[in-house]
């Protein structure tokens, strides 16, 4: 692989300061924040300091972000200072028959509410409802809503990668390329195939990198090039760097299954190849 060349360093530091600017924008998981500072206000307003959570209920499709929204919610609220939050799932096991299981508790067990959540799929995002229930009355003390970005969604497929059909040979005469290029091989043309995969391959680019830039020993300075300087259209490049960042400032990456990183892998290989042979562009 070629080494940055002294011409590029500072495109390549532009766009390195863009990722770092990017990346520190505000943590995803602020919105669970809100929600978990909420719920404590209405538990001391209610003079309550013992609480149990369950699992939240899930729509088609978000049973992971279900079981995300509750273990986030429950981290968060058992940090606050006079709260004291139980697992229900454990206190109902422990307890006995499940129709009688909160009179059996020891007082020092039993809560005085619990939280109830839901989880339902919009377009782009999700809707968090939890509710602070009275458990002597079963009243709802508290209801708070929040959106939250989608941690979990099905991957989109990998495109095409077809790059089995060998491209035109025409010469090619451009000015503007950063070495020169072989004449027998079409490097419009090979731009054009790149440009038609990524612009399928942008969510599943962003992901890659933010798996590969969470992974211990990672070093940027090591890349040939920066991700995404190989998106010909700004608004795509924008799109992936606005995603990059989302998805690294997750607590956990949207992991991508060993086939689709091969796959994709291949593609960049290639990619490197008519990059090296015709230039950046």
């Amino acid at each position: 692989m070629k080494t940055w060349k002294n011409k590029n360093f500072k495109t390549s530091a532009l766009v390195a300061s863009l990722l770092l600017m990017l990346c520190s924008a505000p943590a995803v998981s602020g919105e669970y924040a809100q929600l978990a500072g909420n719920l404590a206000e209405a538990a001391k307003a209610n003079g309550i300091t013992r609480i149990a959570m369950g699992a939240f209920s899930a729509s088609a499709g978000t049973e992971e972000e279900a079981r995300f929204a509750a273990e986030k919610t429950a981290s968060l609220l058992s940090s606050k200072i006079g709260l004291e939050i139980l697992d229900q799932a454990t206190l109902e096991a422990n307890a006995g028959p499940k129709g009688s299981w909160l009179s059996q508790l020891p007082s020092r067990l039993r809560p005085q509410a619990f939280i109830k959540g839901s989880v339902f799929k919009g377009e782009g995002d999700l809707t968090v409802m939890a509710k602070l229930v009275d458990a002597a009355s079963g009243r709802v003390l508290e209801t708070i809503e929040i959106r939250s970005a989608a941690r979990f969604t099905d991957l989109p497929p990998v495109p095409e990668l077809n790059w089995d059909s060998p491209p035109a040979t025409a010469p090619m005469h451009d000015n503007l390329r950063d070495s020169v290029a072989d004449t027998a091989f079409d490097c419009k043309g090979a731009f054009r195939e790149m440009t038609r995969i990524n612009d399928g391959a942008v969510d599943l680019k962003a992901r890659y990198w933010a798996l590969k830039m969470k992974e211990k020993g990672f070093v940027f300075g090591s890349l040939t090039r920066n991700p995404g300087s190989e998106f010909r259209d700004p608004q795509v490049k924008q799109k992936f760097y606005e995603l990059l960042a989302k998805y690294h400032e997750q607590d956990a990456a949207p992991a991508i299954s060993e086939a689709q990183t091969k796959k994709l892998e291949d593609f960049m290989g290639r990619e490197d190849a008519v990059i090296d042979r015709c230039g950046i562009y």
